[in-house]
């Protein structure tokens, strides 16, 4: 008996919970507006009214390769799969601040209310944002069918779930 007392003692002390620790940095709506490429994007979603992070990622690859419009991101192209990971970032950036938010039926990414007065507040006079904005009007049509193929695609999912 004393045995098992002792292995459950041994057993105890190995037991330990591991803290971990990680940094990241604070964003407020000051940050977002001296970020160039945040203020860009929430620019973008704006223009659309409501886009997916995959139509998203795509406008970002098109803008680079056909307009020649670098907006800053790594852009890598797996088969038809284009990945942008700082795009990913900078849209958790524009949630937390409470300037874009994700619509739960459509899963597409607008910006709230909040979103637009702080928009209407920096007045931008910016050549180079009013040319990214002009590309995007120029490739929305390409962009709009990756963005219905999303939409279709929730659609289903959630139909299925009913049933």
């Amino acid at each position: 008996m004393p045995e098992k007392t002792q292995q459950k003692a041994q057993q105890q002390q190995q037991k330990t919970k591991e803290l971990k620790v990680f940094s990241t940095q604070v964003v407020t709506l000051d940050t977002i507006k001296n970020d160039k490429r945040k203020l860009t994007l929430l620019l973008i979603i704006k223009s659309f009214g409501s886009i997916s992070e995959k139509a998203l990622a795509y406008l970002i690859e098109l803008l680079h390769n056909e307009k020649k419009i670098d907006l800053g991101y790594n852009i890598v192209k797996l088969g038809n799969k284009v990945i942008v990971r700082e795009l990913t970032e900078d849209i958790r950036a524009l949630l937390y601040v409470g300037v874009a938010e994700v619509n739960p039926q459509t899963k597409k990414l607008q910006v709230t209310s909040r979103g637009m007065e702080f928009l209407d507040s920096l007045q931008l006079q910016d050549p180079k944002i009013d040319e990214v904005l002009k590309a995007v009007e120029e490739v929305k049509n390409k962009v709009i069918p990756i963005d219905e193929e999303v939409a279709t695609a929730v659609q289903l999912r959630q139909q299925g779930g009913r049933r």
